[in-house]
């Protein structure tokens, strides 16, 4: 498991969470399973991040 950032359109407020989860996708799901209302999905990645 990894801990992901995912932003997301919800009530146009843009939200930005912590998920822990398999792979970004399986992330993706996850948010839109806590906000079905959301829109504009997206995984946030620190690319430069080691570890």
């Amino acid at each position: 498991m990894k801990s992901y950032l995912i932003s997301g359109l919800v009530d146009k407020y843009r939200i930005k969470i912590s998920l822990f989860a398999i792979s970004p996708n399986h992330a993706i799901k996850v948010f839109q399973q806590k906000y079905p209302k959301a829109e504009d999905i997206y995984v946030i990645q620190n690319l430069f991040k080691r570890g």
